[in-house]
């Protein structure tokens, strides 16, 4: 409770510090409180901050503002038209890898226990998730406290890749060679096959999206507050193409096969709902 009472008491002082005529909307420097036409503006997540000081919660950090599935945002910014209008963009752009490696023993002929040889095998994931939104904002008040509502569109895109790489190859000689098994890439069903790629079709999302919200300017151009929004959005996922390698003994070769297959059974969906009901409470700089 003291470190609650502590943040509304640094607050008021910071307040007070940048206290202004309300009319002319200036500090006691004469520096504008209020964003102006062409400024743009950065927006963070201040929920860490406030963690910290109420709660003693860990350290603080810089963390992104949230989109509407409340997913990390790299990028949120404004650009003022006037002082009532901006056009508001978020971005993210997230992409990732995850490399196994395994020990097998090397394909030889002759096999001598007492000096064995190895091989690697690995298996790669990589993965890219994309946002883009873009919208058009409003806001109005006379104050430090300013509305702010408007809409915008979403786009987004994700998608994954597996590749397998095996030390050992399958040859005449060898045509169930030892391999690893990392996530039922090794079917012994119908005869030994493995996988080689697995292209997962992209997950793509549209949507429209309706929010209001508040912003307090506390002080000149750096403001506090929070939204909530409405999205109405839809979800498509179509085919995956899953490669395989086999040994083809009529051809007397190596055969490659390529599978169409759904991930997830392939999906559409439409949903639409309130969003952001973790209460996010943002910090905006204009410059």
């Amino acid at each position: 409770m003291k470190k609650i009472y502590s943040f509304l008491a640094a607050f008021a002082l910071c307040a007070n510090a940048f206290a202004q005529d309300e009319t002319s909307l200036t500090s006691k420097k004469g520096t504008p409180i209020l964003p102006e036409e062409k400024e743009f503006a950065i927006g963070i997540s201040a929920n860490q901050f406030l963690n910290y000081v109420t709660r003693g919660a860990a350290n603080p950090s810089f963390t992104y503002v949230n989109n509407p599935s409340n997913v990390p945002v790299a990028l949120f910014g404004k650009k003022m038209l006037n002082a009532n209008t901006a056009l508001r963009a978020r971005f993210a752009l997230n992409i990732g890898a995850n490399t196994q490696k395994a020990i097998v023993f090397a394909s030889n002929i002759t096999f001598d226990p007492l000096a064995p040889s190895f091989n690697e095998d690995w298996r790669t994931v990589t993965s890219t998730d994309v946002l883009l939104a873009g919208g058009y904002e409003k806001r109005r008040g006379k104050g430090r406290l300013q509305g702010v509502y408007g809409g915008e569109f979403l786009f987004g895109v994700s998608g994954n890749r597996v590749k397998y790489q095996y030390g050992n190859a399958i040859t005449q000689d060898f045509s169930a060679p030892e391999t690893t098994n990392f996530a039922g890439n090794v079917n012994n069903a119908n005869g030994f096959s493995r996988v080689l790629t697995e292209r997962n079709s992209a997950n793509l999302f549209i949507g429209a999206r309706a929010f209001a919200g508040v912003e307090y300017f506390f002080a000149p151009k750096i403001s506090i507050g929070g939204e909530f929004g409405y999205t109405l959005g839809g979800s498509v996922q179509g085919k995956g193409i899953v490669t395989t390698e086999t040994w083809d003994s009529a051809a007397g070769s190596v055969r490659k096969i390529e599978t169409e297959v759904f991930r997830n059974g392939g999906f559409t969906s439409l949903r639409a709902g309130v969003d952001n009901l973790n209460g996010a409470i943002n910090v905006l700089f204009y410059f």
